[in-house]
């Protein structure tokens, strides 16, 4: 019930490899969906964090024929205490789906929460617990909360549910999105959506026959937002930016189409923008270029970091920007599991290398509803991930120890 507290039963193991400690911070009664790994998901003093759960029963679905990319059911929200395991929670009676990250994201101050609820986008206050409406979203394909720094600004984008055809043969949970190609080619309607929280009230910001997703505000500044149009990596233009006062928009990382793949797009706490790349040199052969990349919202200063082997799936970084995280340690060509590991990558400015070392495994399945989307907390003392390697989808954390990092296997 909402304002029950549980405790969770926080389990530790010391990783095989590198000997660190990693905690399963929740207890493996039902699923555990963090939010997307782009999104703001921690308070400012890395204490708390947020995800959405079915392990209490008390959901309910108001449509059950609402769409849900990488579906896998729908829960209610609640909060983490990353010291304690404690977890708190913070609604009743919702449907947040869960699948491929939570539709949920929490203010730095700790004081709220907002997510995306039975075709509402909704707040709770995390003092009082009192739920409200911001706005009625119907029938769509709701993606990417994303909030500022200050709190003023959340953004999100909706997009034109289709009957696909591939769904006929799609795997009940699979690793790659069902439907990916066909969405591309069949065009739907989307928009990209600010919502004022001082105003309590909401802009179309762009739209158009694309797939728009992915959506981020530029933490320090409300004015700027980052999105992609979704498709496969290698036949869009994918990441753009787009001042919203001025409706200006903007390509980032101009790309070759069929040669050259950039996406994962997201801001770093500096406000700058990170990328993950692969390249070609014809359109037939393997991508075997792979390389972060690095610029400021207008495409300046653009440092590109390359990998000696493939590159992590999904990469995010700590609070100075130097260091990475992902969810895969290519160590050697053939590094045996490379896709089970969690990775800590160091940026060489000077030499333009991502220098790749594990932190411990991880173990996920990696299907689309169990990718570990690793974040380091706020003060980048340690690293949030997911994995279903208990069974359910279960929230781990282990420190960032640098002195325990192995690079060599």
């Amino acid at each position: 019930m909402k304002g029950d507290l549980y405790q969770s039963n926080v389990t530790s193991k010391k990783d095989p490899i590198t000997g660190v400690e990693v905690l399963r911070l929740t207890d493996n009664k039902g699923i555990y969906d963090r939010p997307y790994f782009t999104t703001t998901q921690f308070t400012a003093d890395s204490r708390y964090t947020i995800f959405a759960s079915d392990f209490s029963g008390t959901s309910v679905v108001k449509n059950p024929d609402a769409p849900a990319i990488g579906k896998v059911g729908f829960g209610e929200l609640f909060s983490l205490d990353l010291t304690t395991g404690a977890m708190l929670q913070l609604t009743q009676g919702e449907a947040i789906k869960m699948g491929h990250g939570c539709h949920a994201v929490i203010a730095p101050s700790g004081k709220k929460a907002y997510y995306y609820s039975n075709e509402e986008l909704k707040q709770v206050d995390l003092q009082t617990l009192e739920s409200k409406t911001l706005m009625h979203i119907p029938y769509t394909n709701f993606h990417s909360l994303s909030i500022t720094n200050d709190e003023r600004y959340l953004a999100f984008t909706v997009v034109e549910e289709l009957p696909l055809l591939a769904y006929q043969f799609a795997q009940i949970n699979p690793q790659s999105t069902p439907g990916a190609r066909e969405r591309f080619f069949r065009e739907p309607t989307s928009l990209v959506i600010r919502y004022d929280l001082e105003k309590n009230d909401m802009h179309v910001v762009c739209g158009g026959h694309r797939r728009m997703t992915h959506v981020s505000l530029k933490p320090d500044d409300g004015d700027y937002m980052l999105y992609c149009h979704e498709g496969p990596w290698e036949l869009v233009q994918r990441m753009w930016m787009v001042r919203v006062s001025t409706d200006e928009h903007w390509p980032l990382i101009q790309q070759q189409r069929n040669l050259e793949r950039v996406g994962h797009e997201f801001f770093t706490p500096s406000g700058r923008v990170g990328t993950q790349y692969s390249y070609r040199y014809k359109a037939d052969m393997p991508f075997f270029v792979f390389a972060d990349i690095y610029c400021d919202y207008d495409g300046k200063n653009e440092e590109r970091f390359y990998y000696p082997h493939t590159r992590p799936a999904h990469v995010s970084v700590g609070p100075d920007d130097l260091l990475g995280v992902g969810d895969r340690a290519q160590l050697t060509a053939d590094t045996p599991q490379s896709d089970k590991l969690l990775s800590l990558i160091q940026y060489d400015t000077a030499e333009h290398r991502a220098n790749i070392g594990v932190i411990c495994r991880h173990d996920s399945s990696n299907r689309k509803s169990a990718h570990v989307h690793p974040v380091f907390t706020p003060d980048g003392q340690h690293v949030v991930f997911s994995s279903d390697a208990d069974g359910q989808l279960n929230i781990y954390m282990a420190p960032v120890a640098q002195d325990k990092v192995v690079y060599r296997l």
